[in-house]
């Protein structure tokens, strides 16, 4: 007899992903939770992405958030909900029909811009932040002016910041800038440049492909199950793909062709992925071309912080990824390096 399952079933169709990558299960007709945070957002039709799949549903069951699923039911652990969740859904979610972005509010007066500017130069880390003055204090976005374009990104930014200066950012406080999709009143570059994607970038990244067609991309991972999934996505976005199981494969791919982008797994059966970044760096080849990391679900924040500072990859995913999310940040990273006419 088969062990009995502990988990709480719940029809597989509420349990979905939304239009900007989230796993979330739907718990009345206004509200989806968050599998992997607990935060509750409020939901509308428009925000559904597709129907889960089983490969997304596995990185989900490794992640502890699943125990088992069938064709009709999923089984969920308990989620990580307790109080803070609520308050968080409160202060920390955008209300229905807005956009939210995230900065890091230093609370140093804008005199002390200059100063924070050399210290990042100082710790290398000016291509990777961007000080910038708001209302009258210093105000820290991410890389190339980019947004924190979700909550726990500007948490980890924060946290690696005081790590390394504590005596400067000791008192930086995460803030955010909310509009509504329809907003079309005048805002300043700094605002402009901090808002999340909005709802016709999040609705092309999912079904244009002028951006993506044709481009080449070298796909590193072990996992055969992985490969499947992100080659046919890969397929969908008419791209040209060129497939690895081990680090050493993927360097020889890189050597004999040209690829726009590097989509690559960070546990390899022969190296670690940041070796093969090492190795990449002393070819000294690839040194614009546009890399995707995705770590396993345990990596730390300082891995991140390690990937985004140190190794310079453009972008860190962390198991679960939907690929509705990977998508969305292949088809952003081509399209911010596409030659401007």
């Amino acid at each position: 007899m088969s062990k009995p399952l502990s988990g709480s079933p719940i029809q597989r169709q509420l349990v979905f992903i939304l239009a900007d990558g989230s796993f979330v299960v739907q718990w009345d007709e206004a509200r989806v939770q968050e599998l992997m945070t607990g935060r509750y957002r409020v939901y509308d039709d428009k925000d559904f992405g597709h129907a889960i799949t089983d490969y997304e549903l596995n990185q989900l069951k490794t992640a502890g958030r699943v125990e088992h699923y069938n064709r009709q039911y999923v089984w969920l652990y308990a989620l990580p909900e307790t109080g803070r969740f609520d308050h968080e859904s409160k202060t920390l979610e955008a209300p229905h029909n807005r956009v939210r972005s995230y900065y890091l509010n230093t609370t140093l007066p804008k005199a002390r811009q200059a100063e924070v500017e050399k210290l990042l130069v100082a710790m290398n880390l000016n291509n990777d932040f961007l000080v910038r003055n708001r209302g009258d204090v210093i105000a820290i976005l991410g890389k190339n002016g980019a947004p924190f374009w979700q909550l726990k990104d500007a948490e980890r930014a924060q946290k690696y910041l005081v790590a390394k200066a504590p005596e400067v950012f000791r008192h930086t406080a995460i803030a955010f800038i909310e509009t509504t999709h329809s907003d079309s009143q005048y805002r300043s570059q700094m605002e402009r440049a901090a808002e999340l994607p909005d709802l016709a970038t999040l609705i092309a990244s999912q079904t244009d492909t002028s951006v993506t067609q044709g481009k080449c991309v070298v796909l590193v991972t072990s996992h055969e199950e992985q490969r499947q999934a992100i080659h046919d996505l890969f397929v969908q976005m008419k791209m040209e793909i060129k497939e690895a199981s081990r680090a050493a494969e993927g360097l020889q791919l890189l050597e004999d062709w040209e690829p726009s982008l590097l989509v690559m797994d960070l546990q390899l059966p022969d190296m670690h992925g940041w070796q093969m970044l090492a190795k990449m760096k002393e070819v000294g080849t690839f040194h614009n071309l546009p890399i995707i990391v995705i770590a396993d679900h345990s990596s730390s924040a300082d891995n991140q912080a390690f990937a985004l500072t140190v190794v310079k990859v453009d972008v860190f995913l962390m198991k679960p990824v939907s690929m509705a999310q990977l998508r969305q940040n292949v088809w952003m990273t081509l399209k911010s390096v596409q030659p401007t006419h």
